[in-house]
């Protein structure tokens, strides 16, 4: 995948409390988050705050998330983490302050922290396809794209509908694709095969960083020429004409 190529979005959770536990109902994501020159998936961002998240998504009214969100928001992520940290220290079950937390810690910088916390709620809570994408990004950033791709195939597998992990998913494959042809012409110069290969995969790479060309202004409409009078017929004979009586 290309340098400018990016793993995605913003997480939200529809969520209910049934009998005191809470139960998820539906996943959206929306994160915001940077990724390195280095290989990664294709969206630039980690899916996380519910600033952007799409219609439906109701925030936890559990006290203290508000302010954890907006000082995530404000990217004051120190503040945030110690806020998310009160928070889940009084209901461990807050979705949603788990994976927030993760997010912030990873826009930090604290990645080995964030994977660590993005693992955890995975394997609590499996069934979410943005915390096994968040992961690939995380990996992808530290190079290991085998374990990007693991984590993407989880996340198609838990919604069939993630299309963002497909897309993300591809754009590992065209990396370890490009790695593999790489490889195979330092071991063998001459393997003509790998060279197209690799010629292939770097023009698909390079055409998908290109920016859309920018939209022409229509051309200006070239004046009509005025139409022609038609010519006046003769009067028919009758009063109307002087010349005649």
């Amino acid at each position: 995948m290309s340098p400018t190529s990016s793993l995605v979005s913003p997480l939200s959770f529809s969520a209910v409390r049934r009998s005191g536990a809470l139960v998820l109902s539906g996943v959206a994501v929306a994160l915001c988050c940077m990724l390195a020159s280095e290989p990664a998936p294709a969206q630039d961002s980690l899916l996380g705050l519910p600033a952007n998240a799409p219609t439906g998504y109701h925030p936890s009214a559990q006290p203290g998330m508000a302010e954890a969100e907006q000082a995530a928001v404000q990217r004051r992520y120190d503040e945030a983490i110690q806020r998310y940290d009160k928070v889940i220290a009084e209901n461990p079950r807050n979705v949603q302050a788990r994976f927030q937390r993760a997010w912030a810690l990873a826009q930090a910088g604290r990645d080995d922290d964030a994977v660590r916390a993005f693992t955890e709620l995975a394997q609590d809570y499996p069934e979410l396809p943005e915390t096994h994408n968040n992961l690939a990004l995380l990996y992808a950033r530290q190079g290991d794209l085998k374990r990007a791709e693991a984590e993407l195939l989880l996340a198609v597998q838990a919604r069939p509908g993630f299309a963002i992990g497909f897309s993300n998913l591809g754009d590992v494959y065209r990396r370890l694709a490009e790695q593999s042809y790489a490889q195979a012409l330092k071991l063998n110069p001459g393997d003509a095969r790998a060279s197209r290969g690799l010629a292939a995969v770097r023009d698909t790479a390079s055409a998908t960083a290109k920016p859309a060309p920018a939209a022409q202004a229509p051309a200006a409409a070239k004046p009509q020429p005025a139409p022609r009078k038609a010519p006046e017929l003769p009067s028919a004979p009758g009063p109307q004409r002087p010349d005649l009586d």
